[in-house]
């Protein structure tokens, strides 16, 4: 329907454009006929009643009118005898702005003899004080012998054509689902303000950026049509919250909502006292926004993240602002959602800080800036060890190496860990075949591999880890691959036939960070798992917390039941060791054994005397 409503106002355009074009070869034709007038005035008003157009030629110092066209009443809007009485009088038919400028322009009416074609828009009120706009071209008319001998002046009503703009430039600077301000009008408004912001040293603005916090979920969920209801009704409440005589905030000029896109919305608030007008405003649009939005029969609840900047920062650019609002509401949606944070310098530090850091990571990617550490893993009922945990390491050049905390997540977040994790996979498979060829043992030595959720989500998954078993020539039973329960539980049923699939490869699969998901002991049965992996904050709490103790043996007890051996995390004292045994615990990893290190000290770990080196 927008289509085709933008298709008719460019339709009738070009019908102007191509009306302005008859007119000017109308009215070069007119000049041509007018240069004998003294010979024959009467043919010149002869040809000037032919034109639709209004048209009248008057003395070279518009004190006279010669000749005026009928068309004059409806375009003008005034009689034809008001002009003949006075030739200067459409000047009066003016709108008053317009009016002001003509004689400027003029340097007053009544101004003298002028050799030149003029070209203007005005806006004419009729005597029904209907207002149009009119074009007028002046143009001088001369005699053969070059002297000036009249003014022939043609009006056009161009008011649809006007209008056409103005809805085509409407529709250019408005959101077509909400209505609001889109991007290009909010700059507009946004380089006004910094300009004026500089040029009144008491003038203040401040911008706020939301960003709704479950409208993905609910867009997914309910589907694009209740999510663009939902942003409609979003922008109703954002316009009925914003008062322009607010006395919160005691607003000078207005205020301007505007969506950016997405679920994303701007508001720049002009002439604020000082950041608490800013605060304010933002606590009451939270409540407004936070109450439930009734759509489709559904109630649909999004609050709203914000970041807020103010004028005090002096700005030059509108996208600088946008920037710092923007990564203001990052932080609030970092930091817990449905919340307010106000901008400082040290944001932006740490947004180039992590910018940096990207760009850093894909070089690192390009030139295998990473290395392996591996982490023991203890039987505990020998002491025994059974294998290593691949654990990741940056190895940056300047840096040194950079904590995994630092750049996983990262990684996750701009889909680099595919990459990484393919290459992780590809080592430590590599690795733990040599170990195999050089330290024979029965059974043999087991190599745990984490995967991310990307890795898991992406569609070759399971063909990379065949490609990977195929390419090393590794016993696939000695890889145990990890995933996260959180991971699992974020779509169980997908998951399960995954793991199946990999299962079918020979690996084993192991359930990391048990305890810190959404699933229940209930759970555990749906999911082709080996081994069960106990999150550290259990076992760290087991010395303090006898019910910690209690979960460790309930999780033990039913992993045994589904034939799933149970490995601990995080162990760091003897006693932890001791309670574990007491568990019937299979096998455990953490300080008290090994920390995590290079290939070449696992190696050496390797061929040290099996067992216990101390008393539990």
């Amino acid at each position: 329907m927008e289509h085709a409503s933008q298709s008719r106002l460019q339709e009738q355009l070009r019908e102007v454009t191509l009306s302005n074009c008859t007119l000017e070869a109308e009215i070069d034709q007119l000049k041509r006929g007018t240069q004998g007038l003294t010979r024959s005035e009467q043919h010149l008003q002869l040809m000037a009643s032919h034109i639709d157009e209004a048209f009248w030629l008057v003395s070279p110092d518009e004190r006279e009118l010669y000749y005026v066209s009928p068309a004059y009443v409806a375009i003008v809007g005034h009689s034809c005898d008001s002009l003949y009485a006075d030739p200067a009088s459409w000047i009066e038919s003016l709108h008053p702005d317009d009016r002001q400028t003509v004689l400027a322009e003029q340097g007053g009416r009544g101004a003298g003899p002028h050799r030149d074609s003029r070209d203007h828009e005005y806006r004419v009120v009729h005597e029904d004080g209907s207002v149009h706009h009119v074009w007028i071209r002046s143009v001088p008319v001369f005699s053969d012998d070059g002297s000036l001998v009249a003014r022939a002046v043609v009006a056009l009503d161009v008011t649809e054509r006007k209008t056409a703009e103005d809805e085509l430039r409407s529709a250019a600077l408005h959101d077509k689902l909400t209505t609001l301000p889109n991007r290009a009008l909010l700059t507009e408004r946004l380089t006004d303000a910094i300009q004026r912001s500089k040029q009144e040293p008491g003038y203040k603005f401040a911008v706020l950026f939301l960003d709704f916090d479950r409208f993905k979920i609910i867009n997914d969920s309910l589907g694009h049509e209740v999510g663009d209801l939902l942003l409609i009704s979003i922008a109703q409440r954002l316009t009925a919250n914003l008062r322009r005589n607010d006395r919160a905030t005691r607003f000078q000029e207005g205020h301007l909502p505007a969506r950016l896109g997405g679920d994303e919305f701007v508001i720049v608030l002009d002439g604020i006292r000082d950041l608490s007008d800013a605060t304010a405003v933002a606590e009451r649009l939270q409540v407004a926004l936070s109450a439930p939005h009734a759509i489709g029969g559904h109630d649909v609840i999004s609050t709203a993240s914000i970041g807020i900047v103010t004028s005090a920062g002096e700005y030059d650019r509108a996208e600088d602002i946008l920037r710092d609002a923007d990564t203001a509401m990052y932080h609030a949606k970092n930091t817990g959602k449905a919340r307010h944070v106000v901008f400082d310098e040290r944001m932006h530090q740490d947004a180039v800080d992590q910018l940096n850091l990207e760009e850093e990571l894909r070089r690192a990617v390009g030139k295998e800036q990473f290395r392996l550490d591996y982490q023991p893993i203890v039987e505990l009922s020998t002491g025994r060890l059974t294998g290593f945990e691949a654990l990741i390491r940056w190895e940056h050049p300047e840096r040194g190496d950079v904590p995994p905390l630092e750049f996983i997540g990262l990684a996750e977040e701009i889909g680099l860990i595919v990459p990484m994790g393919t290459w992780v996979l590809a080592e430590a498979a590599s690795q733990i075949k040599l170990w195999h060829d050089r330290y024979p043992q029965d059974p043999p030595l087991e190599m745990n591999i984490n995967l991310s959720r990307r890795q898991l989500t992406h569609s070759d998954i399971v063909e990379t880890v065949s490609r990977i078993i195929r390419d090393t020539g590794v016993d696939a039973s000695t890889l145990k691959l990890e995933v996260t329960e959180s991971t699992l539980m974020k779509s169980p049923e997908r998951m399960t036939g995954l793991l199946e699939e990999l299962k079918g490869l020979g690996v084993h699969l192991c359930m990391d960070d048990f305890g810190t998901g959404y699933s229940s002991l209930s759970c555990l049965h749906h999911f082709p798992i080996d081994v069960l992996k106990i999150d550290r904050t259990f076992i760290l709490n087991t010395d303090e917390n006898r019910e910690y103790a209690a979960v460790i043996h309930a999780i033990i007890t039913l992993a045994h039941t589904l034939k799933m051996s149970v490995v601990s995390e995080g162990v760091e004292t003897g006693g932890q060791v001791a309670q574990l045994q007491a568990l019937e615990c299979d096998a455990a990893q953490g300080n008290y054994f090994a920390a995590a290190m290079t290939a070449t000290a696992a190696e050496a770990y390797i061929q040290r005397p099996q067992g216990f080196a101390k008393s539990a």
